[in-house]
């Protein structure tokens, strides 16, 4: 038997993965959630065809979706987890000694179900005691939180098509920075500079409406599109470059951030500092988004 997984990222791109097994596969009332067994990068996550994760990479976007927000923070005790039912995000939050309160608003619990059944080096810490999981839409619940409830919010969220595309909305950054505590961090991915330049014009414009401070970093995932990846945090405060920020963390048990790491993340390409000087995108271009 010869079985290949195959994702279109783009009508002109395709990612193909030699598999040994089917794991699971089962439909909720919002996707398609399946778990295959990969040759090359170990057991994958797919929504919908899309791969979400793998156990192989998937320490360099959950590190760095993390780390940056929470050393900005002096004494992060509270944080809100949107989407990222798969649990890697939950497990690298609760690293940091300080954390008292995690809340894990996802929206599928399949998602939740298959990741701790199926990739338990990931999602193993969901079922931690300072962990909440709250299924359901991520931005009701944001609606629905009180102001400054939380230290650090962090969108772990699928493509920005439908029902994940509000949780890239301008109306979504207001109700973060509402529910954020002075000096709170928000960090969201971005997708690829190669692939989805207009979506992180459109997220950096949008988040500087509602935060004082707004900056972009980058990383290398190896399965998801264009590889070369970005991330967008927006501040209350809280500046991730601050003298001694990155240090906070370290002594974390990490495997891709650093201090180092953390601080050449944040210095960009001249391409991509000169995607961000373009103007005239008011909306995020679905060019490289995957179907």
């Amino acid at each position: 038997m010869d079985l290949w997984w195959t994702e279109t990222q783009t009508p002109s791109l395709r990612l193909g993965l030699r598999c040994s097994a089917v794991v699971t596969r089962a439909r909720s009332a919002y996707q398609e959630v399946a778990v295959l067994e990969t040759e090359q990068y170990g057991r994958l996550l797919a929504l919908d065809g899309a791969v979400m994760t793998t156990e192989a990479d998937e320490f360099v976007y959950h590190e760095m979706l993390v780390h940056p927000a929470m050393v900005a923070c002096a004494r992060p005790r509270s944080v809100l987890v949107v989407g990222g039912g798969d649990g890697g995000a939950v497990r690298e939050v609760l690293r940091h000694p300080a954390v008292e309160r995690v809340v894990l608003a996802e929206l599928d619990p399949l998602v939740v179900d298959v990741s701790r059944a199926h990739l338990p080096g990931i999602a193993g810490r969901i079922g931690d005691p300072r962990v909440a999981v709250c299924p359901g839409d991520g931005a009701l619940f944001l609606r629905g939180a009180p102001d400054a409830a939380f230290d650090v919010v962090l969108v772990d969220a699928p493509d920005p098509v439908g029902p994940a595309e509000v949780l890239f909305s301008g109306g979504l950054f207001a109700e973060a920075a509402r529910v954020l505590a002075p000096g709170g961090v928000l960090v969201l991915q971005t997708e690829s500079p190669f692939l989805h330049a207009g979506l992180i014009r459109t997220v950096q414009e949008r988040l500087a409406a509602s935060f004082p401070l707004v900056r972009l970093y980058w990383a290398v995932v190896p399965t998801y599109p264009g590889a070369m990846w970005t991330f967008s945090l927006a501040s209350r405060g809280a500046d991730p470059l601050a003298p001694g920020a990155p240090e906070r963390g370290g002594a974390l048990p990490t495997r891709y951030w650093s201090p180092e790491v953390h601080r050449a993340a944040f210095v960009l390409p001249p391409f991509v500092r000169a995607l961000l000087s373009e103007r005239g995108h008011a909306a995020a271009e679905p060019g490289g988004a995957r179907p």
